[in-house]
């Protein structure tokens, strides 16, 4: 699910029903079951990123400092690299687009998650939204 897709959905599942307030509190438990899917499933997915990311970072650091084998190159299929770098490492590093693909990965995910857990803390608070609801509309009626 792309963060555009989970927007959508949401934009969907918030909107309140205040006619008929024991249906929407009767929807909060599915709603959060559904929400805390996504964010678990993606929380692996960027907790699996940062594990691939620190590996690749390992391999390219050998591989900037020129302390591949030939076997290392037939089994990445980089191109040699043939200038021992030194303290320079980390501008070989940042700009690396293997590295940097990853990272953009990993911030996606990132930003589902954190969105995940807006939603989640909006539905925890929907209870005290609906119980409002139903106060005011005590209050307007003159009751």
């Amino acid at each position: 699910m792309t963060i555009e897709e989970l927007m959508e959905e949401w934009s969907g599942d918030c909107s309140i029903d205040v006619t008929e307030p024991s249906r929407e509190l009767a929807k909060i438990p599915v709603l959060h079951a559904k929400y805390m899917r996504t964010h678990s499933h993606h929380n692996l997915i960027v907790k699996k990123l940062t594990f691939d990311y620190q590996n690749l970072k390992k391999r390219k650091i050998e591989y900037y400092r020129g302390e591949f084998s030939h076997e290392d190159y037939e089994e990445t299929g980089w191109e040699y690299f043939v200038k021992k770098t030194g303290r320079d490492i980390n501008i070989y590093i940042d700009s690396d687009n293997d590295l940097n693909m990853l990272l953009m990965k990993k911030v996606i995910h990132e930003e589902i998650v954190n969105f995940c857990q807006s939603i989640i803390k909006e539905l925890n608070n929907r209870t005290f939204q609906l119980n409002s609801i139903v106060k005011w509309e005590i209050y307007s009626g003159g009751k």
